[in-house]
């Protein structure tokens, strides 16, 4: 089920002082970032499909899951067949809609036994 780590990002309630620490102290390259910087993604390689890290913007009013710092995000190939999978297993999922879209991936996020977030990304490239 399990292909890989899609992205790790970190919830930042200053995402472009922090993506600013990365660049200037771990001279880590930014490779994509959104008009309005809530999104801001790190360069590593050109291999493919890369590893990304990014930060990302929790928002004014961070939902429950942009309240924990730091999100795994699973590739998977189909995400609707995991959580079918999952489902099975007694997962439930976080949000009124399970898949959301969120432009490059269709994920779906839940918790681990100790409450950490996780989500499960199927990239649409």
């Amino acid at each position: 089920m399990i292909t890989g780590i899609d992205v790790v990002f970190i919830h930042a309630k200053d995402p472009v002082k922090l993506s600013n620490w990365y660049k200037e102290v771990l001279e880590i390259e930014i490779g994509f970032q959104t008009s309005d910087f809530s999104w801001q993604e790190f360069k590593f390689s050109e291999e493919r499909p890369p590893t990304r890290f990014a930060i990302d913007f929790g928002g004014e009013n961070p939902s429950e899951v942009e309240k924990q710092p730091v999100m795994i995000s699973f590739k998977v190939a189909n995400v609707q067949d995991s959580i079918e999978k999952l489902e099975s297993k007694g997962i439930m999922f976080f949000g009124k809609n399970k898949i959301n879209d969120v432009g490059k991936a269709l994920v779906v996020t839940f918790q681990d036994i100790e409450g950490n977030w996780i989500q499960l990304s199927q990239r649409k490239e």
